[in-house]
């Protein structure tokens, strides 16, 4: 079975690379229009707009979001192209650089990555994965919205290349090789998907843990603040790869 996901991954990575299939899809593709954020290529993009407010500029590096203040919210949000079926499996790779980031909690952090997967009728509301990334590591969020599952990677120097695959209720994420198709070990991290229960979100925002098929990349914190530099965004069906 892991070999199966683990070939699922990297031939999805494949696609991602530009062969033509109909499983794979762009969200954002930063490097290839170098004066588009992804709000010009699809997203919403949402702020507050406290003293040293948020920017959005979009480079030949991609797009470079700075959350100003910790006491401010930014990030954009998309409805996946397909349904994100967790049944089947599906994988979201996004290539980022932490320019700097700060927090004043130990369970916070300034750039986050929501997931959440389609909605079941038995559910009350659909399973999701919430990442977050400092300069030095990366780790998912408990419901509680706790620190979980951790790993240390320098995120700073370098841009990293990440694939989330989801598959029943489990989530692995994989870094890739940079400009390969290939993964570079096996999953950095890896745990079960949560329900994300008793948040409530600030006027004028979506509640991204009770909205099915979203992807939403940013800061969602007044706790923290982050700048980032977000190159690349795809979505892959990988309900065919056998």
């Amino acid at each position: 079975m892991k070999n199966n996901r683990l070939a699922a991954i990297t031939f999805g990575f494949t696609l991602m690379m530009g062969m033509t299939s109909a499983l794979a899809v762009p969200l954002y593709r930063g490097l290839t229009n170098p004066t588009q954020t992804p709000k010009e290529q699809g997203w919403t993009y949402l702020k507050t707009s406290l003293q040293t407010a948020p920017t959005a500029q979009a480079t030949s590096s991609g797009t470079v979001l700075d959350s100003g203040s910790s006491q401010n919210y930014a990030g954009y949000f998309i409805t996946a192209p397909f349904n994100l079926n967790r049944t089947d499996g599906y994988a979201i790779s996004f290539s980022i650089k932490i320019n700097s980031e700060s927090h004043t909690k130990d369970n916070r952090s300034g750039f986050n990555v929501i997931v959440v997967s389609n909605k079941l009728s038995t559910e009350t509301q659909p399973y999701a994965i919430e990442l977050a990334f400092w300069e030095n590591s990366a780790w998912a969020y408990n419901p509680d919205f706790s620190r979980a599952e951790t790993v240390s990677i320098n995120n700073k120097d370098t841009v990293r290349h990440f694939v989330l695959y989801v598959k029943g209720n489990s989530y692995q994420l994989f870094e890739r090789v940079a400009r390969s198709s290939k993964i570079a070990s096996g999953a950095i991290l890896q745990g079960s998907l949560r329900q994300y229960t008793g948040f409530t979100p600030p006027p004028g925002l979506p509640n991204p843990y009770t909205t099915p098929n979203l992807i939403f990349m940013g800061d969602e914190t007044t706790s923290a603040t982050a700048n980032v530099s977000i190159s690349n965004v795809f979505a892959t069906e990988v309900k065919t790869i056998q």
